[in-house]
């Protein structure tokens, strides 16, 4: 791979993640980090999901992931419960206050996306969406091989 092809990827990859205000301790006005808003969010998409499919799913550390997991239960925003015949696998379900604040977490992004591209041509949004519809369908690809 060129050496000028990595740059420009992490040179993008810098600009997003500032563009989409993900490195403050806030992620979206929720009082929880990117990662522990992603989780929570994974959560309420994929009720019952269990802990290690949620770190296989969003490729993160199990112990990283287990600290926000805790966080979230102190916080009664989830609760476990074991299966039954399993040897300890839980499974993960968002409590009410859980579901209301990964409501937020939605509103919120949409929200955000639509002010920071409200004043975008058409062209230009339909552009961008396209080549991000790309970029996830290349990426995709690759993770296949």
């Amino acid at each position: 791979m060129h050496d000028d092809w990595i740059k420009k990827i992490r040179q993008f990859n810098r600009y997003y993640t500032v563009w989409l205000d993900v490195m403050n301790k806030s992620y979206l006005e929720t009082g929880f980090s990117w990662p522990e808003s992603r989780v929570l969010f994974e959560i309420y998409t994929n009720q019952g999901i269990n802990a290690t499919e949620l770190c296989e799913h969003l490729s993160m550390d199990k112990s990283y992931v287990s600290r926000i997991l805790a966080k979230l239960e102190k916080k009664r925003f989830i609760t476990r419960k074991l299966v039954s015949g399993s040897k300890g696998i839980k499974k993960l379900y968002l409590t009410n206050t859980g579901s209301e604040e990964a409501k937020k977490i939605d509103w919120n992004g949409n929200k955000q996306i639509y002010e920071k591209l409200k004043n975008m041509d058409k062209e230009d949004c339909a552009r961008l969406c396209e080549a991000m519809v790309l970029i996830e369908h290349i990426l995709r690809k690759n993770d296949e091989k």
